[in-house]
């Protein structure tokens, strides 16, 4: 993990979420979507890495509520997008990878935003913007080589 490079920029917005998940991914995969988790335990310590399984367990939950939002409205998805987020903190704590991909695509920062739209005329289309960004990331990962 490369400290001194700085992260990509994500813009949540409609114009610019499909280039900032491929930056994500770009960035991630300098890293070989890896991350080593315990330098001093041997010599190469040991490594987390990001695989299309992680990060499709996450978009499965994604594309739920993107149906659900879509035929019921925004109600119907405000518990499973409050569940979403304990089960993105929940991955990260259990897989370094997980967590790294969290960070660098602000998944948490976009749920939080999605907040702020509660009961406003923007908040089906803000919801449906998530769940788009969550897909062209998983899209872009498969494309530079994410692993099985």
């Amino acid at each position: 993990m490369n400290e001194k490079e700085e992260s990509p920029k994500v813009k949540f917005n409609q114009k610019d979420y499909v280039k900032c998940a491929e930056d994500v991914i770009k960035y991630l995969e300098k890293e070989e979507f890896s991350v080593i988790t315990n330098p001093k335990n041997s010599k190469r310590g040991s490594k987390d890495t990001l695989t299309t399984s992680a990060i499709r367990n996450i978009l499965s939950s994604t594309s739920e509520i993107y149906d659900m939002v879509r035929s019921q409205g925004p109600e119907a998805v405000r518990d499973k997008l409050a569940y979403l987020k304990v089960k993105l903190i929940y991955q990260s704590g259990r897989n370094a990878a997980v967590k790294r991909f969290v960070k660098v695509s602000k998944l948490i920062q976009a749920l939080d935003r999605l907040e702020r739209y509660y009961q406003k005329p923007d908040e089906k289309a803000m919801i449906i913007l998530f769940c788009r960004y969550m897909e062209a990331l998983v899209a872009y990962f498969k494309y530079y080589g994410g692993k099985d």
